[in-house]
């Protein structure tokens, strides 16, 4: 039986995770988490193959949950599961140690199918995403250059593109406002933008606000 637990902010997401899962003979949810810091506490007691894990949390970072699980429990496997674009933070994301990014649009046969692959000590992206890894040109410029993105910079653009200041970015990542302002320097210079506004703008041109 594979053990697996859902981290998501949304109810009525663990609702029907929870009915999903409820008949299959293969797949069991022992427990589903609002926040890490209810999760953190259950892994020291109970062990899980896999994580099913949204990125966009309302009081953690994903890339430190993944940090954290990967230090502390480094045979759960972990799959972002998120209505964000893979194209723009999947790399990041599997660069940080995530085994899977799925599209919460995608069907369930996809979702079962990635989970027995990453408990098989695999990885599983779309096929759509594989693509687009491996072929440059599907992207232009732009949306190429988000790939170079280092997963803390990734973090932090979201946050910028969601309009957040750097004093609130700081807060909720619990870095100081100078290295914040480091990641924000360093983003904008690979993503060839010379300001907030030109980067808010760019997000804009491809559906990310």
């Amino acid at each position: 039986m594979i053990k697996i637990a859902l981290l998501d902010p949304h109810p009525v997401v663990h609702k029907g995770f929870k009915a999903f899962f409820r008949k299959s003979e293969r797949i069991r949810v022992i427990n589903t988490f609002f926040r890490a810091k209810d999760l953190y506490p259950f892994l020291e007691k109970r062990s899980i193959d896999a994580l099913i894990l949204e990125m966009e949390l309302v009081e953690d970072s994903a890339f430190e949950i993944i940090k954290t699980i990967k230090e502390k429990h480094s045979k759960t496997s972990i799959i972002i599961y998120t209505g964000l674009p893979q194209k723009i933070y999947g790399i990041s994301f599997l660069k940080a140690g995530a085994a899977g990014y799925l599209p919460k649009k995608v069907s369930k046969k996809v979702l079962i199918e990635a989970i027995y692959k990453v408990v098989g000590n695999g990885y599983h992206i779309t096929s759509n995403f594989a693509n687009d890894i491996g072929n440059n040109l599907s992207f232009s410029k732009p949306k190429n250059l988000y790939r170079a993105l280092s997963p803390r910079e990734s973090e932090v653009f979201k946050m910028l593109i969601e309009g957040k200041r750097n004093f609130e970015i700081s807060s909720s990542l619990n870095l100081n406002p100078k290295t914040i302002n480091t990641y924000k320097t360093r983003l904008m210079r690979k993503l060839d933008v010379e300001n907030p506004i030109d980067l808010f703008q760019q997000a804009k041109n491809y559906n990310l606000v």
